[in-house]
């Protein structure tokens, strides 16, 4: 009874979870959709001027004091890297890891000529690095540095878009209020004109929707996003590195599939980039130690 249970429950929802990227990407927008359909009776209620000021107060203001906070080169990355978050380009990280298995064949089969071949054909460019250190015949430690340096850098450049994109959130309400206190200043100023004092209590009320509008429907969710792009690529980078300190050991293909397969466990279980849900516990990827051999010189 039980067994003939799962196969109906497999069966009414295999489907969605087949087309889970598909309604990723549409669930949001019409949501987006919605929300502004719901909200436009707010803006219809005042004039199209009014509407403009507003935003430009609060779009105007963030922007400015971010690009005076933060060096342009960033932004051209968080866009770049948004772009690459919602179009849901990600790492297959099961072709990874298989990716890795071949290598780690090549390595102990044909020798490092033939494994410098094959890294020139590697598209990622930190599992290309990695592999060219080896074939270079660099040791276990120097390879394990290099890689934990460059994880590192990208981690810093991920939390400055991070940051980036919190300062966003934190200002889009504080350019809103200004907005408001703008519009009482208006109000105050004309308190002996009906017409001004209506103009200036809805330039008030309209830049605080808009800010806060712009800060938790807009920004925050994309700080979400990016959130869960940069574990997932966390994820990836880590998991190279393991894979390239295991192929410089020139451990066997299959045990070091094993193991990294392993190391996922059910940590994306729910991502559609991994092939199938391992039956393993979910378990961190282990913490990652130089070769007990190369230790760091102590400091004379």
């Amino acid at each position: 009874m039980i067994y003939a249970c799962n196969i109906v429950v497999k069966s009414i929802f295999l489907p969605f979870d087949r087309e889970k990227p598909m309604l990723q990407k549409i669930l949001p927008a019409a949501g987006i959709v919605v929300f502004i359909m719901l909200s436009g009776t707010v803006s219809e209620l005042s004039s199209i001027v009014l509407n403009i000021k507003s935003n430009l107060i609060i779009l105007t203001g963030a922007f400015v004091c971010s690009m005076v906070s933060y060096p342009f080169r960033l932004f051209s990355d968080l866009f770049a890297n948004i772009r690459k978050a919602f179009s849901g380009e990600k790492t297959d990280l099961d072709a990874l890891i298989k990716q890795i298995e071949v290598l780690a064949a090549i390595r102990r089969r044909d020798g490092k000529l033939v494994l410098d071949q094959k890294s020139k054909k590697i598209d990622n460019s930190f599992l290309k690095m990695g592999i060219e250190m080896v074939a270079d015949g660099f040791d276990r430690y120097t390879i394990f540095k290099t890689l934990e340096r460059r994880y590192d850098n990208f981690l810093q450049a991920r939390q400055s878009q991070a940051d980036l994109i919190n300062t966003f959130i934190k200002l889009m309400p504080v350019f809103g209020f200004v907005g408001t206190i703008i519009g009482l200043i208006n109000v105050l100023s004309h308190m002996g004109s009906p017409e001004l004092i209506g103009k200036g209590v809805a330039t008030a009320l309209l830049t605080t929707f808009y800010g806060l509008l712009y800060a938790n429907i807009i920004f925050l969710p994309i700080a979400k996003k990016l959130a869960e792009k940069t574990k997932h690529d966390a994820m990836a980078v880590a998991l190279i590195i393991e894979g390239v300190l295991d192929i410089a050991d020139k451990t066997n293909a299959k045990a070091i599939g094993y193991r990294l397969r392993y190391c996922i466990g059910d940590y994306l279980q729910d991502d559609w980039t991994v092939g199938g849900k391992s039956r393993t516990q979910p378990i961190r990827l282990p913490r990652l130690h130089p070769h007990p051999e190369k230790q760091e010189p102590m400091a004379g």
